[in-house]
């Protein structure tokens, strides 16, 4: 993963990190004794060497409290958070049983494994749920459509199976969805065009979905787009649109898409667009001249390309190998 897309990620956690009192105050004694059945559950690894009895669990490593939502004057959990280590087992079921955790991140643990267990369906308040480069098996639940409150939802890099359920598009704020590298199935729901007005990140790239794009996609203003390295077929063509004023990052590219890209319309805020191995065929319109990064190699392009903006300034392996697209940087037109 790269540092970028790791910071990102860590973001929420270090600005509640930032939050978190100087001052010692006893952390609720019901957290305590859920922590302390987490760090059982998981053998009591070394990660979690801080977690003793005798100190102030608010004090552990891995743990941040505060409460804004509490009746109670003690702070609880809010967040945890286990990265880059070795934990084996299963996800501790006993998480469910933090009800004021509002961000649980379990990141690059490859030897953490099983399904998402159902006792999650009890934190109520979480908004972010990262459970990224696990070794996770089975379904992405259908339960966790009961998470009302969640704004970002990352599983990538698991062995997760199956369909993508429909309950993910009844979660009002849902802002974030990155299910790439997985073996997911089926096809896209057209559900999660129900999610538009959050300002939409899809990622859902490197799986084994089928399909075409649903139609109500065209009515979504995706902040980012990630569809590549499916089997997807038929007429992308509907994620783009002139009015699309959000719509920043697209890559649909490795899939079976098959469109003219003659007719289709781009907004002037798209920024990255990458098509590449995919059977599109008509020629480069001149509205992509100010895209800052394009790919639409082995495709079925012909023409010439658009002179003007930056689409000279790309490599020629951005262009290769198609049917008979001309120009700078490729050969010249005839």
């Amino acid at each position: 993963m790269s540092p970028t897309r790791l910071l990102l990620l860590l973001l929420p956690l270090l600005t509640l990190s930032l939050l978190q009192p100087a001052s010692a105050v006893l952390c609720h004694p019901e957290d305590k004794e859920v922590l302390l059945r987490i760090k059982s559950a998981l053998k009591n690894p070394s990660l979690l060497a801080s977690w003793k009895p005798d100190v102030d669990c608010c004090d552990w490593d891995c743990v941040v409290c505060d409460c804004l939502v509490c009746d109670s004057k003690s702070h609880r959990v809010i967040a945890l958070y286990f990265m880059q280590d070795d934990l084996p087992g299963q996800i501790p079921s006993a998480i469910g049983d933090l009800t004021y955790l509002q961000n649980l991140a379990l990141l690059e643990l490859p030897n953490l494994s099983g399904p998402i267990p159902k006792s999650f369906t009890k934190l109520k308040y979480l908004q972010y749920l990262t459970l990224g480069s696990l070794n996770l098996t089975g379904p992405i639940p259908s339960f966790l459509g009961q998470l009302k409150n969640l704004t970002d939802l990352v599983l990538f890099f698991n062995k997760l199976t199956g369909s993508i359920p429909d309950s993910l598009s009844t979660i009002p704020g849902l802002s974030a969805i990155f299910l790439d590298h997985n073996q997911l199935t089926g096809k896209i729901p057209a559900s999660l065009a129900n999610l538009k007005d959050n300002g939409l990140n899809l990622v859902l790239s490197h799986n084994h979905l089928s399909g075409e794009i649903p139609a109500t996609f065209a009515g979504v203003d995706f902040v980012r787009l990630d569809l590549s390295r499916n089997k997807l077929q038929g007429d992308a063509s509907l994620v783009f649109g002139r009015s699309k004023k959000s719509t920043y990052d697209i890559d649909i590219s490795w899939n079976e898409f098959e469109f003219n890209l003659s007719k289709a319309e781009f907004s002037k805020n798209l920024a990255y667009l990458d098509m590449n191995h995919n059977k599109i065929y008509g020629s480069i319109p001149k509205a992509l001249k100010s895209v800052r990064s394009l790919n639409v190699s082995y495709n079925r392009l012909c023409g010439e390309i658009p002179v003007g903006g930056r689409l000279q300034s790309f490599n020629y392996t951005a262009y290769f190998h198609n049917r008979c697209l001309c120009g700078a940087p490729l050969a010249s037109c005839k």
